[in-house]
This record gives structure tokens, sequence and C-alpha cells, in this order.
């Protein structure tokens, strides 16, 4: 779905004339998009992911569907609703005549007392972003923390005041010069490519176009639905005041439009990864520890910011400006290690130069007395990650073992008498015993509880994948159980779809564990390397 700016601008109005005053009642969330419920109206959908962004209207049922396929929670979703649940929807408008459609919220937080809140939506691909920021514009949480193309760093990083993209160059609505043609359409700010190409293919077709183009951006800032007209002109969707003879139309209102076409889209992109919805423990499990990663991961950047922080502190300490009323930031030189330079420093116009000082220094201290803590328990994460897709994996290979697989429930060979086997799996191939660890622990017992030194060790090439082992006996194994072997190795693993894997083979005395990893983490030696067809013997791979 391809939007212009003259879209935003329709959602603005929309907005404005028909949702202001209404409550929010309910924040839900899942992977790139965002829904709040908004009473008495409905939801409104936000999504930022850049081959789809928008905004629109979207019905309970559609977002219970995008709900059962999200993958997980946004960190955004639960800042929405720490910061504006309950909150009135005051106004919207449209930022710059581009593709940013901002929301004002006003929040009652006792005795008459109310707190501002703004949500921000780039819809374009390249800054595709969902912004809450304070009354003072300052980030209080994203969607997506770096973006690709996002010429400055600190745009709309947490803890920065937002700066909207790039002003696109060209003549601003209120400036269109009286006489408008559509040669004149790439210097005009606020009509889309699709627009514009359109338009300029029917322009001598149209009843008085000149007048219908400035309908879509009235110089008294006022104006109607009826001037925003959905349709689709290719991959294009447009709002007019005519609908084109070429054009599609799209029946309800600009925001109806959009969310129609935001749940399809996601709706039909959830889809294609159903078949590989990993079981319902996983999914919870996975989605918590990657949320708490997530977080983690933001914490540390700010701590990475801390000496950025102190250099803040230390230029307005040395300098002998004070804060400009209602600015929110400053330009200061500062002569630092490095010589001289020109910082721009993030200020809070309601404190004096020395506050503001005295608040960078607690920023400097708190991130740098977290740092090695955030690091130390996002290493601990990225493990236990890393062993929940393992075993994720490997239980999803155990369950496809169906039909023609022979399997014994007998005593596994050097199994202690009393000592449960858990997380391991036996074939036959011949006279040979096969074991697979179908899980981290089981990987571990596989490998050093129950194999000999002189049993072979196999595990497909830097994927998460099952240890399996040969029992020897001391005998010579054929080539043709190894490559079976191989192929049970290559199953169990992340290559189980792929039509051929790298399977490493070692004997077991040259396999170690590694200390502090998960427990099935190994280091080996004294490998050669076999390419075979992941499959089960007699399941006629």
């Amino acid at each position: 779905m391809k939007i212009g700016p003259e879209m935003a601008r329709a959602w603005a109005v929309e907005i404005q004339g028909a949702w202001a005053g209404t409550r929010i009642r309910r924040v839900e969330g899942a992977d790139l998009w965002v829904a709040i419920q908004l009473y008495p109206k409905g939801w409104l959908i936000f999504s930022w992911l850049p081959e789809t962004c928008g905004c629109g209207v979207i019905a309970r049922e559609l977002l219970d569907g995008l709900m059962k396929r999200g993958k997980r929670q946004p960190p955004i979703v639960l800042a929405l609703k720490s910061h504006i649940m309950g909150a009135r929807l005051t106004g919207a408008e449209q930022l710059n005549a581009d593709r940013v459609l901002v929301l004002h919220f006003s929040r009652p937080v006792g005795l008459g007392i109310s707190q501002p809140r703004t949500l921000i939506l780039e819809a374009s691909p390249r800054f595709a972003n969902l912004i809450l920021a304070d009354g003072n514009l300052q980030v209080l949480e994203t969607g997506c923390h770096d973006r690709p193309g996002d010429g400055e760093p600190y745009r709309t990083r947490p803890g920065f005041f937002y700066q909207p993209p790039p002003v696109i160059q060209g003549v601003p609505p209120s400036k269109w010069p009286l006489a408008v043609t559509p040669d004149a359409f790439n210097g005009l700010r606020g009509i889309g490519k699709g627009l514009g190409e359109a338009l300029r293919g029917c322009w001598g077709d149209l009843h008085n176009p000149q007048e219908a183009l400035f309908g879509l951006y009235n110089p008294d800032g006022s104006a109607s639905l009826d001037s925003f007209l959905p349709q689709r002109v290719g991959d294009s969707l447009l709002v007019f005041p005519l609908i084109l003879p070429k054009a599609k139309p799209i029946p309800g209102s600009p925001l109806e439009a959009t969310g129609s076409e935001l749940a399809n889209d996601l709706l039909g992109r959830g889809s294609l990864m159903a078949g590989k919805k990993p079981g319902s423990g996983f999914t919870r499990e996975s989605r918590r520890l990657r949320n708490r990663l997530d977080g983690l991961k933001r914490q540390l950047t700010e701590c990475e910011q801390a000496e950025l922080w102190k250099k803040y502190g230390e230029a307005l300490l040395s300098s002998m400006l004070e804060i400009p009323e209602k600015a929110l930031e400053i330009e200061i030189a500062f002569w630092g290690t490095s010589g001289p330079e020109m910082l721009r420093v993030p200020v809070d116009p309601g404190m004096t130069r020395v506050q503001n000082a005295q608040a960078c220094f607690k920023r400097y201290r708190k991130g740098n007395s977290i740092r090695e803590h955030v690091g130390a328990e996002i290493r601990k994460l990225e493990m236990e990650i890393a062993s929940l897709e393992q075993d994720e994996i490997l239980a999803e290979a155990l369950s496809l073992c169906t039909g023609g697989i022979r399997q014994e429930a007998g005593k596994l060979p050097g199994r202690k008498k009393g000592v449960k086997d858990s997380g391991v799996h036996r074939f036959e191939i011949g006279d040979f015993t096969v074991l697979v660890g179908t899980s981290a622990l089981g990987n571990r017992q596989v490998t050093f509880r129950l194999s000999s030194p002189e049993d072979i060790w196999l595990h497909v090439k830097d994927l998460p994948g099952a240890h399996v082992i040969v029992k020897t006996g001391k005998r010579t194994v054929p080539l043709a159980v190894i490559e079976q072997a191989a192929g049970i190795a290559a199953f169990f693993s992340k290559a189980r779809m792929s039509p051929s894997a790298v399977v490493e083979i070692t004997e077991r005395r040259h396999v170690r564990s590694r200390q502090g990893q998960n427990p099935g983490s190994v280091f080996y030696t004294h490998s050669t390397a076999l390419t075979v067809r992941p499959g089960l013997p007699g399941a006629g791979s």
C-alpha cells in the first residue's frame, strides 16, 4: 500500500472532526502495529511496518485475528497503557504537509490537572515509526528505535526531544500559486507521487481540477471529508475531491479505507507464518524473554550514552549562557579532549542552566552504575533464548517422528539404575544404536553421560540442533550408517526444511563442554564434514 501526504491530511481532518473528545479505553498491539480503542467511536490501528505503514479504523473481529497471529508485543504498548490510558483525544494535525500524523491527548491526573501527551505516526517507508512524547515533545517511547536511513540518530530516541523528518523541498500548500499545472506538481509540497502521476494522466479530462486540488488544503485550514474520496490507482491508495477516470473508488471514509488495507495486509503476512508457528508454550516464553531482552538493550543504549550526558553537563557548567525561554536545546561551544566542538545540548526550559547540568550528571551516574549489570543480564538472556530456540526446533522435529520409525522404549545404554532419561530419542540402524538429544539438557545427556570416547558424535554445522551419537561398541561403522545418522542430525536441526545440510562428524573423545554456556553448548576438534539430505531412517528421505 502506497500513500501520499494528502492521505495523512485526510486522516488528520477526519480524526479532528469525528474523533476529537473520545477517550482511550484499551490498547492492544503486536509486532509492528498498535491499536487503541477510542470510546465511543471504535478502534484505530497504527502500523509502522515500512511496506504497510499508516492509520485506519479496524473492526474488533479483525483485531482479534491480528492478535492471534502476533509474535511479540512491542514495548511501546506498555508505554501507551502507562501514559495515555483514559486520556481524551483533543485534536489531530498533519506535520509539514508530509506523511506525519500528530495526535494530541489530555490525561487527567487529579485535582483538575491534566497531562498532555502526543502520539506521532511517521507513515513513510523510510521513516516508518510510532512515537510517544510528552507535552514538550520529549520522546518517551518509540515503536522502532533504530530505523535505517534515519539521518539524525537522536531524532526519535527516548530521552531526547522529538525532531520531525527532514522537510520535503517544495512550496507549502499555504503558498501554492493560484494557477497550478501538472508540470509544477514536483515543486509543490503535500502532493504524493502516486496522486501526481494520476493527475498528470487525466488533468485535461477533469472538471475544474485546480479547484479540486486546492480542496485538499484550504488556506483557512478548514476542510470537509467530502474533499477526501478514497480511491485506488495501481498500487497507490489516494484521496481526492473527484473520482479520477482510471481509479477504483473505495467505499467509506479515508480512515475506513486505510484501516481495511492495513488489516488485510497484516493478516496476510501473519498467515504466511502460521504454518511455522511454534507451540504455545515456547511462543509465550520466547515472547517474554525477547521483550525483556529488548528492554535491556534499550537500557544499555542509554548507558552507552552516559559519557555524552557527562559532556553535556560539563558544557552547561562551562558556559555562561542562560536557558532561553521555551528552548528545547541550545548550542554550546565546548573544549573537550579532542579539541573544540559545538554541542547541541537538550535542555528543560523550566530549569536553570545549573539545574539542567545536574540533571545531565544524574543520567551519567545512573548509566555508569548499571552498565555492567545490564550487559551481564543481556548475555544471560541471549543464552536462554538460544537454548529455547534449540528446544523448540528439537521438539517440533520429535513431533514429526511418525510411521516407519523404530523407537525403542527399553533401557538406554550407559544409563545408571534409578536415573531418568529425559530429552533422549533412540533409533536402530542395522546393528547400531543412534541416540538423539531432543532438548538442551538431552544434548548434554547424550554427549556426556550416554556415550563412550570411541562413539561417533554428529551435529549440523553452525546451526542450532541435536547432538547425535552412534554407539559403536568399538566396531567399525559402515558409511551408510553414518550417512543415515547424519540425516537424523540434519532433521533434528534448523536445517530440517533445507534440501541439504552440512553435518560435522568426530569421535566423542574430541568433544568438550563450554563452561558458562547453555547445557548443550560444546566445542570439538578433529572433525570431518558430510553433506546430506535431512531425513529419518525408514521415512523415504
